[in-house]
């Protein structure tokens, strides 16, 4: 392969006083780098899976959960959406009609407040020490 040559004449060019110092980048691996590429690839559909099932559960969830009416709002929507049908839309259509939306905003914006909290905490305490 070519590209470790390349490499090392780019560092020459880069930096001629220090190239020979310069450590040289391994030989490239074309089956190695494929296997990882693949396993990569897996590992990334493997958790996107498992991110669409999880939605679908938790929107069931609260889907059967919800009222009659919120239902049938829901419906409604699902079966007016034009666009594809998929969990993440289902989710907020579930929280947009149940009010789960809400609560988990509302979550959020105190968690949010305590991360910010802490952080001006930590900021405090790190300027008195560099004033001692």
């Amino acid at each position: 392969m070519k590209r470790p040559a390349r490499q090392a004449q780019k560092v020459a060019s880069d930096y001629p006083l220090i190239a020979e110092v310069l450590e040289t980048p391994p030989p490239f691996d074309l089956a190695r780098e494929t296997e990882q590429r693949c396993h990569r690839r897996l590992q990334s559909e493997q958790r996107m899976r498992a991110l669409h099932a999880r939605v679908w559960r938790e929107s069931r969830r609260d889907y059967f959960g919800a009222t009659e009416e919120q239902r049938e709002l829901i419906r409604s929507a699902w079966n007016d959406w034009t666009g594809p049908t998929t969990s993440l839309y289902f989710r907020y259509v579930v929280d947009l009609h149940t009010g789960v939306m809400e609560a988990r905003s509302e979550r959020f914006r105190v968690a949010e407040q305590q991360r910010r909290l802490q952080a001006r905490a930590t900021r405090s305490a790190q300027q008195e020490i560099l004033l001692d």
